[in-house]
């Protein structure tokens, strides 16, 4: 892993000599006096920065006319997995795993055919569309606080692509990856044609299914976590590592590094964290993931964890497709905890029910159709008083250009931008 350190304020600071200042062209009353004293000045308000800017003994500097793209260091053996997982380049494997070169065709352009459609229909239309109506209204670069996740870092990406960092919460665990190059007999077939079958629901719904899932996660050797799916995501929206590391929050409700990988305590909640940046950009982004439980039992079971969510900066928080579990009493404590901690939230119906939004405090902005919850939830889950927000011209604001979430295959989809006033 690759530990950088970059100075909190690097300025460029142009210095002045006497000679750069223009003399004044001599006049009869011209008071030169005045003049050397504002000489005297410039010169001391130098020799004071260039004290209040000394480098500390031991402390690395960044030279400030290098361009920071060509200072930090990119993890090449990260970065590869990530291109091999999601069928864009296979080379730095080839050497040791001898990759089956029209295996590698045929994997590489199914899944660029499968990423490119749902760019096209989904991706592109959903980021124009978020731009259009918020770029006036949220901050784009605050954290994204994305619970009810899943491995999805792709939409919360190409709705936020200038958020500082993303924190995603699940439950599906975090699982490895296998060393590629150690696997034989062609596994390593079987391990790229597990990932693309794990993304299947993400190419046509947009969403995971729960139970599909942990089924696909549950394949010993060839998937058994998240991990390898974020890996691909990363890679797809056009990103570099520069480092990944696991993690997990500690009795303290601090976030600790662990170091070697070791057995955690059981009643301790693990993640993930990539450090990463768009490709050539100088922007550093991170992205974590915590495999947790977010239900008011969990928050009792990790109080420590909850104390941690309670600690993080104020957000944009985003919603899409969660079951509407923030419906019901038992995970009445993130949903509340949500609307404490975000400026702004987008969600669909599935997330925080209308009722709890108090249009004293948020302003409420509607787009898409709102229809009853899919045959798969209870229709008890069906808002009448968010069908009537939909009458009113005040707060619906328009059609969605694109489908996201579960009525994928109608297209009768809602999204709802609430924003703290």
């Amino acid at each position: 892993m690759i530990n950088i350190k970059v100075p909190e304020h690097n300025f460029l600071v142009k210095k002045i000599s006497v000679k750069d200042l223009i003399l004044p062209k001599p006049m009869k009353r011209f008071n030169y006096s005045i003049f050397y004293f504002l000489i005297i000045i410039i010169c001391s308000c130098e020799f004071s920065d260039s004290n209040q800017n000394k480098p500390e003994d031991n402390v690395p500097q960044l030279n400030t006319s290098i361009d920071i793209a060509n200072v930090v260091s990119i993890d090449t053996f990260q970065n590869a997995l990530g291109q091999f997982i999601s069928g864009m380049d296979c080379s730095y494997f080839n050497a040791e795993s001898n990759i089956d070169s029209l295996y590698w065709k045929d994997y590489s352009s199914r899944v660029n055919r499968a990423f490119s459609k749902m760019k096209k229909n989904r991706l592109e239309p959903m980021r124009e569309w978020m731009m259009n109506i918020s770029s006036d209204k949220v901050n784009d670069t605050s954290l994204l606080f994305y619970p009810f996740s899943g491995a999805d870092f792709l939409h919360a990406n190409y709705l936020f692509p200038e958020a500082n960092d993303y924190i995603l919460l699940a439950q599906e665990k975090i699982g490895d990856i296998p060393d590629i190059s150690s696997l034989k007999n062609g596994e390593y077939k079987n391990y790229l044609n597990a990932v693309d079958l794990s993304l299947s629901d993400i190419y046509k719904r947009s969403y995971f299914i729960t139970k599909t899932m942990q089924n696909d996660t549950k394949r010993g050797a060839e998937l058994n976590g998240l991990l390898p799916l974020f890996y691909w995501f990363i890679a797809r929206t056009d990103h570099e590592i520069i480092d990944v590391s696991r993690i997990y929050v500690d009795s303290f409700s601090t976030v600790k590094k662990n170091i070697n990988n070791s057995t955690v305590a059981e009643d301790l909640i693990e993640g993930v964290k990539f450090v990463f940046r768009k490709c050539g950009a100088e922007k550093i982004k991170t992205m974590t993931y915590f495999n947790c439980d977010i239900s008011n039992k969990g928050f009792a079971k990790n109080p420590e964890f909850k104390k941690y969510l309670t600690l993080i900066r104020a957000s944009n928080s985003f919603v899409k497709s969660a079951s509407y579990l923030m419906h019901y009493s038992t995970f009445s404590e993130i949903r509340d905890l949500l609307q404490q901690k975000s400026n702004a939230i987008l969600e669909d119906d599935t997330g925080i029910p209308y009722k709890y939004f108090n249009t004293l405090e948020w302003d409420v902005n509607l787009f898409g159709v709102y229809v009853m919850p899919i045959k798969d939830f209870s229709e008890t889950r069906f808002q009448q008083d968010l069908e009537d927000a939909y009458s009113d011209d005040a707060q619906y604001k328009g059609e969605m250009p694109f489908s996201l979430g579960y009525h994928w295959s109608s297209r009768k989809q809602n999204q709802m931008l609430y924003i703290k006033k």
